[in-house]
């Protein structure tokens, strides 16, 4: 059962100023999105599907979004937000720069667990990039995000050069993409197996990056 209830921080960040009963309802519509995409496909996701589980009319749906690309983008603004939330919070509880890149590795792997749906949607997502400006430059502008978060955690809390922190954080958000990727795409991999093998494999390199800065 959907709740209409969501942390303001999410609710902000998607709408841009304070929630009225119009975007709550925008709200439901976009969980609802999120369900019929992960569990039906993006080819049954129709204003009729999202309705069903809405428990509302089709007209409903198109009133409050004009057409499928409308929803698909509010969809992926939540659900960046919503990992946006989780990932921050987890780096928040680090102390010093190593334990923060830690958090900052783990924090999709706990996203991606509680929101298995979301995760599913995101790889839609990556798809649609392939072929699509406006997801690509949404893309752009969470990829640069994440980089500037690493940029910040190896230069500043950890003390690599700017040229290294910089080669680093695109090795190290590529390897993430890749083993989550791989866990939630094949059988021979699960997302704990995946986050494990994900950290040995960052720490290592950034242990060899360090011993060649020295």
């Amino acid at each position: 059962m959907m709740s209409n209830t969501e942390p303001d921080y999410i609710l902000r960040n998607l709408f841009e100023f304070k929630p009225s009963k119009g975007d709550l309802k925008r709200l439901e519509i976009i969980k609802a999105t999120i369900e019929c995409l992960a569990t039906i496909g993006f080819d049954k996701t129709t204003y009729e599907s999202i309705a069903k589980i809405v428990g509302t009319r089709r007209a409903h749906i198109n009133y409050y979004f004009g057409d499928k690309h409308e929803i698909l983008m509010a969809c992926i603004r939540y659900i960046v937000s919503n990992y946006q939330q989780v990932s921050l919070q987890h780096i928040e509880q680090a102390r010093v720069g190593r334990d923060m890149l830690i958090n900052f590795i783990e924090g999709p792997y706990i996203w991606a667990k509680k929101n298995p749906q979301e995760l599913s949607v995101m790889l839609l997502f990556y798809y649609l990039c392939t072929y699509s400006e406006d997801y690509q430059k949404l893309h752009d502008k969470i990829r640069t995000g994440g980089a500037e978060r690493l940029m910040y955690i190896l230069h500043e809390k950890m003390s690599y050069s700017k040229k290294n922190a910089r080669l680093l954080s695109k090795v190290i958000q590529n390897s993430m993409s890749g083993f989550i990727l791989d866990a939630a795409t094949t059988s021979l991999n699960d997302l704990k197996k995946a986050e494990d093998q994900n950290k040995k494999f960052i720490l290592k390199l950034i242990d060899h990056y360090k011993e060649k800065e020295i």
